[in-house]
């Protein structure tokens, strides 16, 4: 069956603005600021991204999808204007999630979108560049308000590394950023003492597919190289040298080659028959015929030996040491859910990525910088998005706890802002129920 996108009602925002957003009362003995249109988001705590500190008792005018004014000071509604009460809510830039394949898989699972805003997400990477044009398609829907979707960014496709290179010459030659800790063996590699001597060996032993179905494959490609590649994997993880790994790091600074660690797509290639996930309540939200070939692949991934299945699961371990060295060395990250993949649930698995990077050892400050600070970086939008401030995007998401405190308070989503459009909790709540229900009536 088809499911469409839920469309905005005609009207809900004026067209055009006939006056100034802000005016000053002009009645006797009333100095507050008079707002006709738009949000007024009241006693909001306001999370500065840049350093972690709160701004509380803050009021937040939002109109036309800008932050026009944050104040301390009193705002009256008046108008069209609506309020939001905030109080005891934290406030933080919507979240980015820099590595998915949305375009391409749009057709097959097209509630992407409803459950991505409803987990906070404000905008997405596409690694598909042949859908640029489609995404830039989209943005303008979204914009005219014609489709409530997350922005598509577009910025480079694809980046694993070739194993045939060393990630030191890689990064040299100017490699902006790496996907997926270089996917496969990865960079890891490069951490290794006896790096070279498994290169060799790698690239004259180990497993190419052929002859089964590729879609399947990069679904779980551990589910069906992980038997002959397992030990290149533990060769790896017997000769680790964790000065290589920082030295490593010290390049990809000195180079400001970015990482997208990704690390849920590896944990759930890893553990590509965990329970966790063939369990997950949230497949409710995934189509029929996909968690079927969900669970095909996850089948095919338990046929692995056991040794082999240790291996890589204690490979992803160290992927997650790695990953905690290279933040604390100075390694820019960015956070990205790889949407696509086996047993990632669009929203959701962005989320999951939040949590994995947090059990690396990253702070929830670290993470919440990865979704927002980071990413206005690394696209050079830093006058627009990335901090809640005057002038900027009002993509945002209402928190019910500090986010500071533990990452998990990122998924306690009561509100999201995107492009000037406001969802309550209530109506994040619908998206997921509609999409649910969809899939339930197949």
């Amino acid at each position: 069956m088809t499911v469409t996108f839920n469309r905005r009602l005609s009207g809900f925002f004026c067209a055009a603005v006939a006056a100034s957003l802000l005016a000053a009362c002009g009645s006797s003995g009333d100095s507050s600021t008079k707002v006709a249109q738009g949000f007024v988001i009241r006693n909001a705590t306001i999370v500065d991204t840049r350093d972690g500190s709160l701004q509380p008792g803050r009021t937040i005018v939002v109109n036309e999808g800008k932050i026009q004014t944050i104040t301390s000071e009193p705002v009256r509604v008046t108008g069209t204007a609506q309020e939001v009460d905030a109080a005891g809510k934290y406030v933080v830039p919507g979240y980015n999630d820099m590595h998915t394949h949305v375009m391409e898989a749009i057709d097959l699972q097209p509630n992407f979108f409803p459950l991505m805003i409803a987990n906070g997400v404000t905008a997405f990477r596409d690694q598909d560049l042949s859908s640029e044009e489609r995404g830039e398609q989209l943005n303008a829907d979204s914009a005219a308000g014609l489709v409530d979707a997350p922005e598509a960014i577009f910025a480079g496709g694809e980046a694993h590394l070739n194993p045939a290179e060393s990630t030191f010459d890689t990064s040299n030659r100017g490699m902006p950023y790496i996907d997926h800790l270089g996917a496969g063996i990865g960079l890891l590699m490069d951490c290794s003492t006896q790096a070279q001597d498994i290169r060799t060996e790698f690239l004259a032993q180990s497993y190419r597919p052929s002859g089964i179905n590729m879609a399947d494959f990069i679904l779980n490609p551990r589910a069906y190289d992980g038997r002959q590649n397992a030990p290149f994997y533990q060769r790896v993880l017997d000769t680790y040298d964790e000065n290589t790994c920082k030295a490593l790091s010290q390049a990809f600074v000195h180079n400001s080659t970015w990482q997208i660690p990704s690390l849920i797509r590896l944990r759930t290639q890893d553990w590509g028959n965990d329970p966790l996930y063939r369990q997950d309540p949230n497949l409710i939200y995934v189509e029929e015929s996909r968690r079927a070939n969900w669970n095909e692949v996850g089948d095919r991934f338990s046929t692995l030996p056991a040794s082999a299945v240790t291996t890589l699961q204690n490979y992803y371990e160290l992927q997650k040491r790695a990953t905690l060295l290279m933040q604390r060395n100075g390694v820019k990250m960015l956070t990205g859910s790889d949407i696509g993949g086996i047993w990632l649930i669009a929203g959701f698995s962005l989320q999951q990525e939040f949590q994995e990077l947090a059990a690396a050892g990253l702070s929830p400050l670290e993470v919440l910088q990865a979704t927002t600070l980071n990413p206005a970086e690394f696209l050079n939008r830093q006058a627009s998005m990335g901090t809640v401030e005057e002038g900027k995007n009002a993509d945002l998401v209402l928190l019910e706890a500090n986010p500071l405190d533990s990452v998990d308070n990122l998924g306690k989503i009561d509100g999201v802002f995107l492009k000037g459009h406001y969802f309550s909790k209530a109506a994040l709540d619908k998206l997921k129920s509609d999409v649910a229900d969809a899939y339930a009536k197949q």
